[in-house]
């Protein structure tokens, strides 16, 4: 019975130790969920970027639009997939008339890492709306 109520000197050092590494564990956490709101702020700015290009150029697909998609990868560091949905004048051309909804959708997958050798996959969806500004003859 002496023997139980008799204080142990090691436990202090192993409580540390799992104090510390819980400690990382939370940090790494965060660092993992700052990652995400980083990742959805770039794509709200790559759709508005987006809609902006396709609302003032009245198309959804054209040389002004490839060319500031790849701008945003490089700007970004993001390749996410875009989808354009409106009511086109032309289908072929790909040009939406004056006044009408051009809306665009970013899909990107990332995952959640850094708990070791096992990733979660995330998918961050953005989407915004405007205007067509050109008339089409």
């Amino acid at each position: 019975m002496k023997n139980f109520i008799k204080p142990k000197r090691g436990e202090m050092y192993i409580d540390v130790c799992v104090m510390v590494l819980c400690a990382m564990m939370l940090i790494v956490l965060a660092l993992n969920t700052f990652s995400f709101f980083a990742i959805k702020q770039d794509l709200d700015y790559y759709a508005k970027e987006m809609i902006k290009i396709s609302t003032t150029a009245g198309r959804t697909a054209g040389t002004e639009i490839d060319n500031r998609r790849a701008e945003l990868n490089a700007e970004t560091g993001l390749n996410p997939t875009v989808t354009f949905s409106a009511t086109y004048f032309n289908n072929t051309a790909r040009t939406v008339q004056f006044g009408d909804t051009i809306t665009v959708t970013l899909t990107h997958t990332t995952a959640f890492r850094g708990f070791g050798v096992f990733s979660i996959p995330v998918t961050l969806e953005a989407r915004h709306s405007g205007l067509s500004q050109r008339y089409h003859k």
